[in-house]
């Protein structure tokens, strides 16, 4: 047997038991010594896929195992003479002795791992079959469960058809209870809204009747303030006086130049130069853009705010007592009279104003003669004319220091009052303006102006050094 023969016979342990059976049958039918199977037969052949007989091949390799070590009977005739003849053969075939005693055992052996190999092919073909019939049996039981579950879900899906057929109808029941619900809710929320709206339709009314009542006061005060001030002049008392019945006009007589030079120089002492007055007077003069009529500044001094009233487009004519101060507006080009402002708005005809103001003038008047001016601006002034009174405010203790500074001034008057003053007389849209606020340098650090605990100390001493009064008629 080659070697290449052996190394198939190891990669293939049935392919070397098939070729070991043939040669071993070849062998067999070739000796002459008698060499043969115990059963005499020839070797059973096997089916195509099964596994092979080796009875006869186990038999036959256990028949040529016997004369491979050869052994004597004990009755063999010429047993001596044959047993030293048998061991001088056994000196010259003991290499082909060796060599036969191991191929049969390697026949032996490859002849048992092939039975083991064929056995174990099939208790494993055996087990595959088992395992394919159990897997058959379970695939069948699945198959009638899965039946069994398709069966049921069919069922399901027929009763969640018929309970789906029901829940939509009772939502479509629901759908039409809310679409009723919804359409009563309109029907409530309009009626609710027609009635908000004569609700609201009647406190308009109500309202526009509060307005034109508020409206026909405050014309009838007018008309008072008017008719007052008429009675007044038919009855010889529009010359301004005082509380004890002395004239008002300011104690600058047209006669006595020396003390009207003296107040000029108190006022550009005290009160700025005019380009600082008349740059602070533009946003005023702003007011009176489209006034329906001229506007007259009583107390017009150098004609600062007359100029800031050309500036603005309106027109503008004022008077003043000082006749020092008249004869500089008047070097400007100014319409500007000489004369006691009183008698000097008295001339004017009634409603032919389109404002009037009087910038630091209330503080040199008595209380009745501050009437007496309300009154004369309200009869003086057209329909949407507008009055602007600006003067010291007293709630400032920083103002109030420089308010005596001028020796002409009467009595301070505060901006409440004065502010009720035009309402009570007719004027609307009053309003307040605070003005001139203290210097940095002079009032609170900053760090104090800010501190909460130190803001009723700054509003006592360092509030607005002036305030404006403004209405309409």
């Amino acid at each position: 047997m080659s070697p290449n023969k052996d190394d198939a016979a190891g990669r293939d342990v049935a392919a070397l038991a098939r070729d070991l059976v043939r040669q071993i049958g070849a062998i067999s039918s070739s000796l002459s010594s008698g060499l043969e199977s115990r059963s005499g037969s020839a070797p059973p052949r096997t089916g195509s896929g099964s596994a092979p007989a080796y009875e006869w091949p186990r038999a036959l390799l256990e028949n040529a195992g016997r004369f491979v070590s050869p052994v004597l009977p004990a009755e063999t005739a010429l047993r001596p003479l044959k047993a030293a003849l048998l061991r001088l053969l056994r000196v010259v075939t003991r290499d082909q002795t060796t060599f036969n005693s191991a191929l049969l055992e390697a026949v032996r052996g490859a002849l048992l791992e092939t039975e083991t190999a064929i056995r174990d092919v099939s208790a494993a073909s055996n087990a595959a079959r088992d395992a394919a019939r159990q897997a058959g049996e379970a695939t069948s039981r699945v198959g009638v469960r899965l039946d069994e579950a398709v069966a049921g879900l069919e069922a399901g899906l027929a009763g969640e058809g018929d309970a789906r057929g029901a829940v939509q109808e009772e939502v479509r029941g629901g759908l039409e209870r809310v679409d009723a619900l919804e359409k009563d809710r309109d029907e409530r929320f309009e009626a609710l809204a027609r009635e908000r709206e004569k609700e609201a339709q009647g406190t308009r009314e109500i309202l526009r009747k509060l307005n034109d009542a508020s409206e026909g006061l405050r014309m009838l005060r007018l008309d008072w303030s008017s008719l007052r001030s008429n009675l007044q002049n038919v009855s010889g008392a529009a010359a301004p006086h005082d509380a004890r019945g002395a004239s008002t006009a300011p104690a600058l007589r047209a006669d006595d130049p020396l003390r009207a030079g003296l107040y000029v120089q108190f006022e550009e002492h005290f009160r700025g130069s005019e380009d600082e007055i008349r740059r602070r007077q533009r946003s005023d003069a702003a007011l009176f853009r489209g006034a329906p009529g001229p506007v007259a500044d009583l107390g017009c001094g150098r004609g600062e705010f007359l100029e800031a009233l050309a500036e603005a487009g309106a027109k503008g004519i004022g008077c003043d007592a000082n006749p020092v101060m008249v004869a500089r507006a008047k070097e400007k080009g100014l319409a500007v009279d000489a004369g006691d402002l009183f008698t000097w708005l008295a001339a004017r005809s009634d409603g032919s104003l389109g404002g009037v103001t009087a910038f630091q003038v209330v503080e040199h008047l008595a209380p009745s003669s501050l009437f007496d001016l309300v009154e004369l601006s309200a009869r003086k002034l057209a329909p949407g004319g507008r009055v602007l009174f600006e003067t010291v405010n007293p709630e400032s203790v920083y103002a109030m220091r420089w308010f005596w500074m001028d020796l002409t001034h009467v009595r301070p008057v505060p901006a409440p009052s004065l502010a009720q003053l035009l309402t009570a007389s007719g004027f609307r849209d009053v309003s307040v303006d605070y003005r001139s606020p203290v210097p940095e340098s002079e009032g609170l650090p900053a760090d104090a102006a800010k501190d909460p605990r130190f803001a009723p100390v700054a509003r006592l001493l360092f509030a607005p050094q002036d305030y404006a009064v403004t209405g309409v008629k």
